[in-house]
């Protein structure tokens, strides 16, 4: 084994050091400067989709409404329900820096979607209905607490719809 002198050590370490400091101020490190690792993009806001939902459900009580006008009185509340939670998801998206959408858009379905009948479309609006109530429980069992609140409070007001609705 060979003893290398004490100060060809210190004076190799020193270089060493040298070099790793130069390197980080400079973000040079075995790469060209400036190059970074590719980022993925934050995963978009659980939320929007529970906007997207409401929006949807929304088209479907205006679909429903233009279809069988006699049934507009009916569905007023629930749709004015459907309003107030869309407000109230766009409020906590854009005060968490999230874009959200319009209600209304891409999202509306056709209004040749609306059974044709008004019983029948009171019986789609009341399945969807469930549906979204069932989303929405599940979603604030899964959110943070000060988002569980609102969700918890949304899929209520959309069980009662079942009800209002028969």
């Amino acid at each position: 084994m060979a003893v290398l002198p004490r100060r060809r050590v210190l004076t190799a370490g020193a270089a060493g050091l040298a070099a790793a400091a130069v390197a980080g101020c400079t973000g040079r490190v075995g790469g060209a400067a400036g190059t970074s690792s590719p980022t993925a993009p934050p995963p978009p806001d659980p939320l929007l989709a529970e906007l997207t939902d409401e929006a949807r459900l929304l088209a479907a009580y205006d679909a429903t409404t233009a279809r069988h006008p006699g049934l507009g009185r009916r569905l007023a509340g629930p749709r004015a329900d459907h309003a107030a939670h869309a407000a109230a998801l766009a409020q906590v998206l854009d005060a968490a820096g999230s874009h959200s959408p319009t209600p209304s858009g891409s999202a509306t379905p056709p209004a040749a979607r609306v059974p044709g009948t008004p019983v029948a479309a009171l019986a789609a609006l009341r399945a969807a209905e469930r549906a979204a109530a069932r989303a929405r429980s599940a979603a604030a069992l899964v959110a943070p607490a000060e988002r569980a609140g609102l969700l918890a409070g949304v899929a209520a007001s959309e069980a009662t719809h079942d009800l209002v609705l028969r």
